[in-house]
């Protein structure tokens, strides 16, 4: 026999709740048999059955993307058909006339850097030039006759011409500048004004902008320019490498004048630069016919 215990907890008597606590519904009344009886699966395909509104708007973005995709195809594909030409020449001659003939051009020259070359575009009878020069307070009088001797070489109207040229002489820049009114910034550089005047003038000196080997040449004379004396060596042996009579493929070019325009400021000039070569460049840029 156990003892009796007493009751911690009386089962059997009414609760009396209190009135000041607000009234909890009761969650397991007034349910519906269809909510009851559901199971898991049931729920899971509901919820795949039921509309995504995410969804179909993510959807609806990727076919409207999918469309300007295909247009902007079919644009790139005109316009690659376009750009093609079978011709490089004709492409070079259209691209050439649509440079249009400057009618004053300024170039700011220093005089340890001259620009040889500019006789091998004066001597062409289709080009008359005013040639109007000035020497800046910056240059040195010890430069200046051999400025005088290079304007004097230079080949000047002095009727009235279409082309007023302009050379201003002065030592702040290492760099030639040509200045034309339709830029708004100038060109820089000798081998880049070669460039300029010869896609403006394309029957005085033969310049393929669509040969890769040709403006890699011309990449090698302005590296050539900005080099010291002492490392030129490496770079001229470079240039010659696969010359015979011209460097770029036994033709004269573009190339040789921006070389020769180059080796000729070398005070000592390098024995790897072919004597022959040299001479006819020369003869060119004072005027005289190359045999």
């Amino acid at each position: 026999m156990m003892y009796h215990m007493k009751k911690i907890i009386p089962h059997d008597e009414v609760i009396e709740l209190p009135k000041c606590m607000y009234h909890v519904k009761n969650p397991n009344e007034n349910l519906n048999t269809s909510e009851i009886d559901i199971n898991i699966s049931d729920q899971v395909i509901k919820v795949l059955k039921a509309p995504n509104i995410k969804m179909t708007e993510l959807e609806h973005r990727q076919d409207v993307l999918l469309k300007k995709l295909d247009v902007l195809y079919e644009r790139i594909k005109t316009i690659s058909s376009i750009c093609t030409f079978s011709d490089k020449q004709a492409s070079t001659k259209a691209g050439v006339q649509s440079i249009p003939t400057p009618d004053e051009v300024v170039l700011n020259i220093n005089p340890d850097s001259l620009p040889w070359y500019l006789n091998v575009f004066l001597k062409d009878s289709s080009i008359v030039a005013n040639i109007s020069w000035h020497i800046h307070s910056s240059v040195p009088n010890e430069k200046v006759p051999k400025i005088k001797a290079f304007v004097k070489n230079l080949k000047n109207a002095s009727d009235a011409t279409k082309i007023n040229l302009r050379l201003i002489f002065k030592s702040v820049s290492a760099d030639p500048e040509l200045k034309l009114s339709t830029l708004a910034v100038p060109i820089v550089g000798n081998v880049n004004i070669l460039r300029y005047l010869s896609l403006v003038y394309p029957s005085v000196l033969p310049y393929d902008y669509n040969d890769y080997n040709m403006d890699g040449l011309l990449d090698l004379c302005y590296l050539l320019e900005k080099t010291t004396d002492k490392n030129k060596e490496p770079i001229i042996l470079k240039l010659f490498t696969q010359s015979k009579d011209w460097i770029c493929k036994g033709r004269f070019s573009i190339v040789d004048i921006a070389a020769y325009n180059v080796i000729k400021q070398i005070k000592n000039r390098p024995k790897s630069v072919p004597q022959d070569w040299f001479n006819k460049c020369e003869k060119l840029c004072l005027m005289m016919q190359i045999k």
